[in-house]
């Protein structure tokens, strides 16, 4: 059994996310609303999870990671199979471990606008550099950008 639930919205459902969202979720979620893209919020200790999919739209994914609550925990805050499983299915990764910014997610949501899937992983310095091995250790030669602060690890 799953720990994360899918579910369809609207557009005034998402309208409204806009308008009260952090601006650096603004661009995933216009993505979300404008193109054929899906979108899961995966929290630490969620259980397990899987990527959307809808093949016969082709409709990509964003996978927004939230690794930085009160407590960083790196990769190993996740269920193992399910998030090596998205990894292989993730064309671009984005690594958040500064402040947010709307370009950086926009980055990652111009992926799956291009019909490709993303992850973007909200993280702490600590842990940047774990998450990079881990996608060049299952996604070997995919692009990863790393937003982070002056002496961060990765």
């Amino acid at each position: 059994m799953m720990d994360v639930h899918h579910a369809k919205a609207t557009n005034a459902r998402l309208d409204y996310a806009m308008q009260h969202c952090a601006p650096h979720l603004y661009p995933v979620l216009l993505a979300v609303r404008d193109w054929p893209v899906g979108l899961l919020f995966v929290s630490q200790k969620s259980g397990r999870f899987s990527v959307p999919t809808d093949n016969k739209k082709k409709r990509a994914a964003v996978l927004l990671v939230g690794d930085d609550t009160t407590r960083s925990l790196g990769p190993n805050g996740f269920h193992t199979a399910s998030l090596f499983a998205a990894i292989r299915n993730t064309d671009a990764f984005v690594i958040v471990a500064g402040a947010p910014s709307d370009e950086i997610y926009a980055a990652g949501a111009a992926v799956a606008v291009g019909g490709k899937n993303a992850m973007i992983v909200e993280t702490r310095p600590r842990h940047e550099a774990d998450w990079a091995n881990l996608f060049g250790k299952l996604a070997p030669g995919r692009p990863v950008l790393l937003s982070t602060v002056k002496g961060g690890t990765a």
